[in-house]
């Protein structure tokens, strides 16, 4: 257990080094080749962040769940429903101002929320796949955004929220910015501090291991994706912030592979149990600078879609990479192996227990 352990960070580790690497020469790269004063200025610095804000939330959300072991794909259209909540409740109350951000950021909230909890119950409950699941409240969360509003793209929403949200900055730096990395700050804490996070890890690394040692395997699987919507829905309360309308042309699909990218990139593992937020953070701004410096030095932002659907088949077949060579680590001999055969989980689940018992929810199971 120690040496898996050990080996999750060592990769862990390797994988930010290499992805912020890239990143810097990402950086260097566009400054060269653009023209002076453009990609390297203050304005730009603060379009980044700004463009990178709902992504940095969106792949929060994401790393919980990957690393869980399941896939979350509804996230764009999560984030779109959320957005169109939104916005009709802000309309519908009379008084407007902030109250009526309040009461439609938190419909917007439980809308995401609700949309989790769906997917949450139906992979962990009722033990459907992760990717049948959220492939199909992808389309419904969209379907039923469009029902809403027609079709169209709502707009119209308070002054207030774009004065104070979408176009404000604290200490110079985007308002937008500043509550994403909030958000991946606090959750990255939460990985890492507490014992929840120690059973995202745990479920995601052996899943029948974390259950005979106590933990309860479906309550944490449920919270992750209750936890996923959520962060959709504030992901689509800012992109209100952003633009005072909500976009139920495409769904955020853009968003979703470029969310999903990141945490690829970033060094998580499609199968589960590895993964870091921070990781997943600079994992972000790759497609983000991409998108950027092509816009900057005059190539069609269409580029960007190719190379971010590139990148993440490269993405995941470097995890493959990374998990094959996991796999052809020496294991021990012929005598050792016939006695623990049989064990390895059983042994893996006492040393679990401990865990479990921290923190067990009331009428979990």
């Amino acid at each position: 257990m120690n040496e898996a352990k050990m080996f999750v960070r060592r990769a862990a580790a390797t994988s930010l080094f290499w992805i912020s690497t890239a990143l810097l020469m990402m950086v260097v790269f566009f400054a060269v080749v653009a023209p002076t004063g453009t990609f390297l200025s203050w304005f730009n610095a603060q379009t980044i962040a700004i463009d990178s804000s709902t992504l940095l939330i969106l792949a929060t959300g994401l790393t919980l769940v990957v690393v869980s072991g399941g896939l979350d794909l509804s996230v764009g259209s999560v984030m779109a429903f959320s957005a169109v909540i939104g916005i009709t409740v802000m309309q519908d109350v009379s008084s407007g101002g902030w109250l009526a951000v309040a009461i439609g950021g938190m419909a917007a909230l439980l809308a995401g929320i609700g949309w989790g909890a769906i997917n949450g119950f139906l992979v962990a409950y009722a033990r459907i796949p992760s990717f049948v699941v959220t492939l199909g409240t992808l389309g419904a969360a969209l379907g039923a955004a469009r029902l809403i509003t027609g079709g169209s793209n709502p707009s119209g929403t308070p002054d207030v929220l774009q004065s104070s949200i979408g176009f404000s900055t604290i200490a110079g730096i985007p308002t937008l910015f500043v509550i994403g990395i909030s958000v991946a700050i606090v959750f990255s804490l939460l990985m890492k501090f507490t014992v929840f996070g120690e059973w995202i890890y745990l479920v995601g690394s052996n899943e029948e291991g974390a259950r005979r040692g106590g933990i309860p395997v479906r309550w944490v699987q449920f919270r992750v994706y209750v936890l996923s919507g959520g962060l959709a829905g504030l992901a689509g309360l800012l992109d209100l912030a952003r633009f005072d309308s909500a976009n139920v042309s495409t769904g955020h699909i853009t968003e979703l592979l470029a969310a999903l990218a990141a945490v690829i990139i970033g060094g998580a593992s499609l199968f589960g149990g590895t993964g870091l937020i921070i990781g997943s953070v600079v994992g972000v701004f790759i497609p983000v600078v991409l998108n950027d410096g092509f816009i900057v030095i005059g190539l069609q932002p269409f580029w960007h879609e190719i190379v971010v659907g590139v990148v993440l088949i490269a993405a995941v077949g470097l995890d493959q990479v990374r998990r094959s060579a996991a796999l052809q680590r020496p294991i021990p001999g012929p005598e050792s192996a016939t006695s623990s055969s049989d064990s390895e989980d059983d042994s893996e689940a006492a040393k679990l227990q401990h865990s479990s018992s921290k923190l067990k929810p009331k009428g979990s199971k």
